[in-house]
Formats: structure tokens, sequence, C-alpha cells
């Protein structure tokens, strides 16, 4: 295969600063690169994540942007420790198979999956 290992993720926003809030302000998550006003760049549990503003050609705000899903050790208190920070499940806590999930929603209204399931 030529795929030596994934550089990064993409999400296209329609509003950088308000994703970046999101991301970086409410979900604490580290920038590890960026260019202010076209795109920034997180640590999202090992996979870098960057957030671009929309260009009308390749980032497009959209269906076919990813679903991002972390696993943590605890929904019930990762969910609790982000309401210290405003940031509420979308829907869930659902029980599932090694424990639960719920899903959060970003400024774009993607879906962000917390699960402690593998």
């Amino acid at each position: 295969m030529i795929v030596e290992q994934c550089s990064f993720v993409s999400l296209a926003t329609a509003d950088l600063e308000r994703a970046r809030w999101f991301w970086v302000d409410r979900l604490g998550l580290t920038v590890s690169d960026e260019e202010p006003g076209r795109f920034f760049v997180v640590d999202a549990g090992g996979v870098p994540l960057r957030v671009d503003q929309v260009d009308g050609d390749v980032h497009r705000v959209g269906s076919t942007d990813p679903v991002v899903t972390f696993k943590v050790a605890s929904v019930a208190e990762t969910l609790a420790d982000l309401a210290t920070r405003d940031v509420y499940a979308y829907r869930g806590p659902h029980p599932v198979a090694g424990g639960s999930y719920a899903e959060l929603r970003d400024p774009e209204g993607r879906a962000v999956i917390l699960t402690e399931a593998g």
C-alpha cells in the first residue's frame, strides 16, 4: 500500500472563530498549527484534525464531512466536565456493549461522538 500514515482529517467551517471556540476553548484540544483566517490544526487524540475556512472549492461545508469520534474513559465524567464549559450532549448517553456513547454537535452541526467502547 502506498499510504504511509494519515497526515490529518479536515473539516470545513463557515465560521473559523466559532469552530476554534468549540474545538479548542470548549473541548480543550491543543492547537498544533494554524494560519489565522485560513485554518487551524488540533491534536484530536493522536489524529491531527484540521479545520479550514470554507473557500468554495476544496473546503465546503456539507454532508461529506466526517463524523469525529473520541474514545474516553468515562462518557458520564466527560459530559460532566464539558458541561462546565457549556457543551452538552445532543443525544445520549446511550448504553452499548462495553460502555456508553453520547453525541455532541459542533457549531456547523456535525456529529462528534464520545464513546467508551473500542
